[in-house]
């Protein structure tokens, strides 16, 4: 197996994907940070969000671009009681 073919064309996947999640993103105007891991995995962190405004707009936004949502990490150092909470969602 030529190893080099495969790592240029798993570069060359991650890269337009990467494209198509700014792309939605950027046209939702929803400035969030993202990531993808080595197996594929869209990292997207919502700061501070308001849980309809950011949180569940995010969740429209991604499910109707085809993306399956696989959760939500929520760190444990946040003040309960407030509208607004921060979360990395994890999308494929």
């Amino acid at each position: 197996m030529n190893t080099a073919a495969v790592k240029a064309y798993n570069e060359a996947i991650e890269k337009q994907e990467r494209k198509r999640v700014q792309e939605i993103l950027s046209s939702h105007k929803m400035p969030y940070d993202f990531e993808i891991d080595s197996q594929g995995f869209i990292k997207i962190t919502v700061v501070d969000g308001d849980w309809k405004h950011d949180h569940i707009a995010l969740r429209n936004v991604m499910r109707e671009a085809g993306y399956i949502n696989f959760g939500r990490h929520i760190p444990e150092d946040q003040e309960g009681g407030d509208d607004s909470f921060t979360a990395i969602y994890i999308y494929r």
